[in-house]
């Protein structure tokens, strides 16, 4: 069990796919009102949970990124 829960954790791809869920979730959700939300200064959850993908996106990627250029330098 300690083993898959390490895998996971240290999976590059599932946090790029987490990322992109969380993303998608959120705006999902959020996306009819988006722009009315932000001239009202009504922000809720959903506005949240597009932060937070967005934010779990943007480090996944910067992950791949980092271990591409480790690759590269080893070759």
């Amino acid at each position: 069990m300690k083993s898959i829960i390490r895998f996971v954790a240290r999976n590059k791809y599932f946090h790029l796919f987490l990322g992109l869920v969380t993303l998608c979730a959120g705006l999902n959700e959020a996306w009819d009102t988006i722009s009315e939300d932000f001239v009202t200064g009504n922000i809720h959850s959903a506005h949240g949970v597009v932060t937070i993908g967005f934010w779990h996106l943007c480090r996944s990627v910067s992950e791949l990124i980092e271990a591409s250029d480790y690759l590269n330098e080893g070759i």
